[in-house]
């Protein structure tokens, strides 16, 4: 089996939100929501990603795909995925595959866009949107009762 299957596997029978394999063998799981997982992968593996790296993973937005390109993805698959990560995903010559494809990912009430996609907007540096996601990320933690 190789990477991405084992990665899409693991995410449809493990629960997992994100998933990594590279190599035949699962290098991080996550259950957190929204970008969350591939900062965290970012941060744990930082200028050295492992050399084959597939990404599987529930949803997939413009910011989760600038976040993929500096992780070293290689392949990835979401069950969604807006059209402005594929278009981000294709500059990068990282092929990705979908269940469903949306012209932006949604927040959580429906009512507009993800704050990820707003906060990707404009940003075309990966290392810039690492920064924005830490920032928001970091914002929400505070604000958490």
């Amino acid at each position: 089996m190789n990477s991405l299957e084992l990665a899409k596997r693991t995410l449809e029978e493990g629960g997992c939100t994100c998933v990594v394999a590279g190599g035949g063998e699962v290098i991080f799981t996550s259950r957190e929501r929204g970008v969350k997982p591939l900062v965290e992968y970012c941060r744990r593996f930082g200028k050295e990603p492992p050399r084959e790296a597939a990404l599987a993973d529930k949803v997939i937005g413009r910011a989760a795909a600038l976040l993929a390109v500096l992780a070293g993805i290689t392949e990835l698959y979401a069950k969604v995925i807006s059209v402005s990560a594929l278009a981000e995903l294709e500059k990068a010559g990282i092929p990705a595959g979908c269940e469903i494809k949306a012209e932006a990912i949604r927040n959580r009430a429906g009512d507009g866009l993800c704050p990820m996609e707003r906060l990707s907007q404009g940003v075309t540096d990966p290392e810039e949107m690492l920064r924005r996601a830490e920032e928001f990320l970091a914002e929400m933690a505070r604000k958490a009762p």
